[in-house]
Formats: C-alpha cells, structure tokens, sequence
C-alpha cells in the first residue's frame, strides 16, 4: 500500500515535569518545533494506569487497568491506538521498559529493554530504522518509552528511602538538582529522535508526540517519594508536545485539558474513523491552527491506589481529584479526608481551604463522587 496516512510515534519521557521543561536548552529547542500542551491532567499518575487510559480514550474502571493490580487486565474488545492503527494498516512496534507496560494487543513488534545497560540514545534511532524497513511501504505507528528519568529519581530512590524517612523530604533542592540533570539527558535524547526522522525521510509525513504520562515528586509531600501516592500537580500535572505536518510551530497552551483528549485528538489528526464512543475531546483544531485556543475543559480528574506508603495500595483507586482552572478538590477514600485548594492564589497547593468555599466545594464534590460511582 502507498503512504498516505501519516507516521505516528508515541515518545514517552517516564516521570518528566510539566514544571522543568525549560532545563533543558535541547528540549526547548524541540518545542519551538511544534505545540506545547502544558496542562494536561493525567487520569492516573503512574505508568500502566496513565499509558492505557492514553492509548484507549477511556479512564480506568472503564478499560479495566484501574490499579497496580491489574496490570494486564485491558478490558476485552478495547479497542486502543495500536489495534485501530493496525486494522488501518499500520506497522505497529513498541519498546517499553516491562512487557506489562501495555498489553500485547495489535503490535507487530512488542518489546521491552533494560532500563539500566541499554543506550536508549542508541537503541531507539536504531529502532526505528529497524521499523521502517519492516514496514516494506506502510505507515508506521510507533511507541518508545525513554526511561532514564524513572531510573535515577524513581529506582534509586525506592531503593534507598522509605516512604516514611524524613531525611528524603529534607533534600529537596538536592532531589531537583537530580531531576533537572536527567531530564537534560531526555532533551538530548528527544533531539536524537527528532534528527533520526529528519535524516530518514520521513519528517514531513510523521506526527511526533513527546510526553510524559506522570511528573516525579521531589520531596514536597511527606508520604510521597516519587509518584502515584497522591494527586498534587507535581504528579498529576503533565505535558504533550505535537510535531508534525501542518502542526502550528512554537505555539503553547496552558488551558486545561486531560489525557483522555489525547486518543480523539490523534485520531482526527490521521482521519482515522472509528464507531466507538468517544469519552475525550479532539483538540486537532487547534493543532492546526483553526482553533486560537483548545476547548478547556470544565473538569478533570485523577485517580490512583499508592502502592507504596502511606496508604497501602489497595485493589482499586483510594486517592482521588476533581480538578478546574481554579480549585483542585481531593478526597483520600481511606482515612475519609477531603482536601480542597486556590490553584490561582495558591499554585504549590500549600493551604487546604476545605470549609471555606461552600458553594464551589459542593459543586465539586457532587461531581466527584459522581465519577467514582459511575
């Protein structure tokens, strides 16, 4: 078949932060290159759970991979970016950090590497030449999963610091210091793949998405060494960068948005036609610069069941959000404790101001409350 439809790759930047983008003069270079969506909100901040609900267009009590402990349990019949881009005739290929990462649903090539011996600087641009010539003229729908974030903030952490131990909260500005060295790495990395498209051919028919799936905490919350714990922004806050043909160059947005706009959104981009209901909502016009801004969303919400301290992860989501432009409510199921912040006067949600704003408070519970109990 001829190459009409685009190629899609899924870049994920593991545990990367909305907030440290700018660190890295390689990655800033690389946004002038596209549009910046800086305020999307994971429905999940951790890998399995934010991945599925990414590649499926669905939150997780409704694609099945709602917790830790269903790692592999996609719901039958989900029909997700892989399966669709392969019924369409995509040559479909991954490489994850753990085979568990996203089910083996639809690809040509499933994969996993080690995160601590493989180059990925190398191995990625190698893999997606390996790709392209398996393809034999198809479009390519590729995911690749950089990991250097998760191995030095996330591996070397847990194995080092209890949730519990106050000498890990007591470093932040060392912990950032950390942070910011490895995701200057990523930025050489994402420029590595960027070039690697260029000098293949293929960039002017290739839509490139950077994002990362989670952020990383540094310390801020006592209880939360990395990620998943709770839903502050420093988790649940996250960035999608577009590259690609017809894509708006050095364009950002901070309106609100969630990941589950992403799938409708990659769809529209490739005109690619499926029967299913959609929950997200597509911001291609935008993208494409038929749209001065992307439809904000009302609310988001986020979810998740630490599995790590302080609360045990328990076989479904305990910690949950209701998110707006201004007000962020949570609620932790298991101690029965809501938490409300000012997100305008208070950005570092430092102040709980539960009680204090009635008729917002009430609003957003009932929606909530809705949500889990859907």
């Amino acid at each position: 078949m001829s190459v009409s439809k685009p190629n899609v790759i899924f870049v994920l930047l593991d545990g990367a932060r909305w907030d440290r983008v700018n660190v890295s003069n390689d990655f800033q270079e690389i946004c002038k290159e596209g549009t910046l969506l800086n305020n999307v909100t994971t429905a999940m901040p951790y890998t399995i759970g934010s991945i599925n609900v990414t590649f499926s267009g669905l939150y997780g009590k409704d694609n099945g991979v709602d917790a830790y402990y269903n790692v592999l349990k996609l719901k039958e019949g989900i029909k997700n970016l892989p399966v669709i881009f392969k019924k369409e005739g995509y040559f479909t290929a991954c490489d994850l950090l753990h085979e568990r990462i996203l089910a083996n649903r639809g690809f040509d090539v499933h994969q996993s590497h080690d995160e601590f011996n493989d180059d990925l600087k190398l191995k990625h641009p190698s893999f997606i030449k390996q790709c392209l010539e398996k393809a034999s003229g198809k479009p390519l729908f590729l995911f690749l999963y950089f990991s250097k974030i998760h191995t030095v903030t996330v591996s070397d952490v847990l194995k080092k610091y209890e949730w519990n131990d106050e000498s890990f909260y007591k470093k932040k500005n060392s912990n950032l210091q950390t942070f910011d060295d490895a995701f200057k790495e990523t930025g050489i990395y994402a420029q590595n793949i960027k070039n690697t498209i260029k000098e293949l051919g293929i960039s002017e028919n290739t839509i490139i998405v950077f994002f990362t799936d989670h952020g990383t905490g540094i310390g801020e919350r006592f209880g939360e060494r990395n990620y998943g714990s709770f839903t502050f922004e420093e988790t649940i806050r996250t960035f999608y960068l577009f590259i690609g043909p017809k894509i708006i160059n050095n364009q950002k947005s901070d309106k609100l948005l969630s990941t589950i706009d992403i799938f409708p959104t990659i769809l529209d981009l490739c005109d690619t036609k499926i029967n299913e209901k959609k929950t997200g909502v597509s911001f291609h016009s935008f993208l494409l610069g038929k749209q001065s801004e992307p439809i904000e969303k009302e609310f988001t919400f986020s979810e998740t069941g630490a599995l790590h301290g302080p609360y045990p992860s328990p076989e479904i989501s305990n910690v949950f959000c209701i998110k707006t432009k201004n007000f962020k409510l949570m609620y932790l199921r298991d101690i029965d404790e809501w938490k409300m912040y000012d997100l305008q006067s208070d950005p570092n949600e430092t102040m709980n101001v539960i009680g204090t704003r009635l008729k917002t408070e009430k609003i957003l519970k009932a929606k909530l409350l809705e949500w889990i109990n859907r």
